[in-house]
C-alpha cells in the first residue's frame, strides 16, 4: 500500500459509488487515500435515509471491503474537531473530517463547499 496522502470525505465516497463525474478522480486518488470513521458513519446514514437499511448495510459492506485505511480519532483529533466546530461553525461530521486532515497533514478530497472556510487550516482538493 502506498503512503497515505489524501482523506476522502463523505461526498467523495458517494461520488465514487454513484459514478458521478468526479468518480474517476476519486479512483485515481484511492490507493493513497484514507477514510475517517465519521465519513463512513455519515455515508451509512445517508444511504439508509435515501434507500433503506438493507441498501445501507450492503453499501457499508462494500466500502469496508475496499483496501483503505479507516481512521479512528485520537485525543488531538477530538480536540481539534471541537475547535473547528466552534470557530468555523461546521457540522459534527465535517469538524471531525477536517480535524483528521489537519492532524494527519492529509489533503481533504471533497465536493462540500462548507470546507472553504478552512482553507488556511487544511489542504483541500475540491472535486
Amino acid at each position: 500500500m502506498q503512503k497515505i496522502k489524501y482523506l476522502l470525505d463523505t461526498s467523495a465516497i458517494i461520488a465514487y459509488l454513484t459514478n458521478e463525474k468526479e468518480a474517476d478522480k476519486v479512483l485515481k486518488l484511492a490507493p493513497k487515500s484514507a477514510i475517517p470513521f465519521v465519513a463512513l458513519s455519515e455515508f451509512y446514514y445517508i444511504v439508509w435515509k435515501k434507500k433503506g437499511k438493507a441498501e445501507a448495510d450492503n453499501a457499508y459492506g462494500l466500502v469496508k471491503s475496499w483496501k483503505f485505511s479507516f481512521l479512528q480519532p485520537t485525543e488531538s483529533i477530538i480536540l481539534t474537531a471541537g475547535r473547528f466546530k466552534v470557530i468555523y461553525k461546521l457540522g459534527f461530521a465535517d469538524s471531525y473530517i477536517a480535524s483528521f486532515a489537519f492532524n494527519k497533514d492529509l489533503i481533504l478530497v471533497t465536493k462540500d463547499k462548507d470546507y472553504k472556510s478552512l482553507k488556511n487550516e487544511i489542504k483541500i482538493l475540491f472535486l
